[in-house]
């Protein structure tokens, strides 16, 4: 399809790539990247996608800017730092748009919650980079391995070379949080993405998060969020999906 459309899309990679020209300029949006495209700008697909490709792709209309210096700026073509997160949000965001909460402007409040998300994640992406990269590396791997191994506190300071109390106080500082309860927080966060966005058993996200058998993980995931892992489920059963 070729197309010129008079509002604003975000687009969010799930998985496999979807190849557009916007403006005449080849672009590939991939597993876990932002793309957001304009009103007036002409787009379309340049090249079939393989089978199996997935992405969440959303047309709205911003409200007038705040005067001033806005406080965050989310690129037009970006790769998320916490993807789990944006994708939480964007199946949230999809459950009210399909009439899931008794709220009419719900998808409103999820739409913005969204975009200030990918504001925080990009901006502070950046910043992290720049003032300390072996900290950024470690996010990295983190992020990477959370699932498959557990990480402590002396196995991310050696992967680094950072004294294990240093990287505690450093941590907390820059986060708010310890550097356990990022790891928990990552899991938690796939678990929820597992559990809303794909028809794998209870053992099945309890296996790919590293979070023990399905009973420990039930009852870890029910003291973190007050919902039985089922019930979190059934809690987007009324979101609709439209698989091209």
């Amino acid at each position: 399809m070729d197309r010129i459309i008079e509002d604003h899309e975000l687009m969010i990679g799930v998985s496999g790539v979807v190849f557009l020209e916007v403006d005449g300029r080849l672009l590939e949006l991939r597993e876990s990247e932002i793309l957001i495209l304009f009103p007036g700008q002409r787009h379309r697909g340049y090249k079939l996608s393989a089978p199996g490709v997935s992405f969440y792709w959303f047309h709205f209309d911003p409200a007038e800017p705040p005067s001033g210096k806005p406080q965050s700026l989310i690129p037009r073509h970006a790769r998320c730092s916490f993807p789990s997160r944006v994708h939480i949000l964007a199946r949230q965001l999809l459950h009210a748009a399909s009439g899931g909460y008794a709220i009419a402007a719900a998808g409103d409040y999820f739409l913005t919650s969204l975009l200030i998300e990918l504001g925080e994640q990009l901006h502070d992406s950046a910043g992290l980079q720049e003032t300390d990269p072996r900290l950024a590396e470690l996010l990295a791997w983190i992020r990477l391995h959370a699932h498959e191994r557990p990480i402590s506190l002396e196995s991310a300071a050696s992967r680094i070379g950072y004294n294990k109390d240093y990287l505690a106080r450093l941590f907390k500082r820059k986060f708010g949080v310890s550097l356990l309860a990022y790891v928990h927080a990552l899991k938690l966060d796939a678990s929820k993405n597992l559990l809303a966005g794909s028809r794998l058993g209870v053992k099945e996200v309890a296996e790919k998060v590293g979070a023990g058998d399905d009973k420990q993980f039930s009852k870890w995931f029910k003291k973190k969020t007050g919902l039985t892992p089922t019930a979190y489920r059934l809690s987007f059963s009324g979101t609709t999906l439209n698989n091209r």
